[in-house]
């Protein structure tokens, strides 16, 4: 993993952030939606993004998805890089890209999203909220990145 680079907050909270932040990468390898609830907040209000371009409103719902991925798709390790965030007492973001590749295996075919087991790179940031002293993710948005020239060269 690349060097991280949080601002703010007090070290033990960015060492916390980090290790939640890794622990979200360990399980999202295997859809494992158990483990994945203590990272997650319950709150009504937390809302995720998701690289498939869909909204999936709280927990519950992103949960559902989980549970139908680990059925149809085969996942490798998100490794992070280019990690940033900024951190304050009660509120972080986490953002990095993500080498992977995942591989469709369900029987519906698929949109066309990265699942033909070829190297791709994503983007992720992630909201985390201090709920009775944990670290949880109240937002998280993720979308492809793009290797192609960028609008007027910028």
């Amino acid at each position: 993993m690349s060097e991280a680079r949080l601002v703010g907050g007090t070290a033990a909270d960015r060492e916390a952030l980090l290790k939640v932040h890794e622990h979200y990468l360990d399980v999202n390898t295997r859809f494992d939606w158990e483990h994945l609830q203590p990272i997650f907040s319950p709150a009504p209000e937390a809302t995720f993004f998701n690289l498939n371009g869909h909204t999936y409103n709280g927990r519950e719902h992103w949960t559902r998805l989980w549970q139908f991925y680990g059925q149809h798709v085969q996942s490798s390790y998100w490794t992070p890089f280019d990690i940033g965030g900024v951190v304050t007492d009660g509120l972080a973001v986490v953002w990095c890209h993500r080498h992977t590749r995942r591989q469709w295996a369900g029987t519906e075919p698929p949109r066309d999203l990265n699942y033909t087991n070829t190297a791709f790179i994503s983007r992720s940031s992630m909201v985390f909220r201090k709920e009775e002293g944990q670290w949880r993710v109240v937002h998280a948005h993720f979308s492809p990145a793009d290797a192609g020239p960028r609008p007027g060269g910028i």
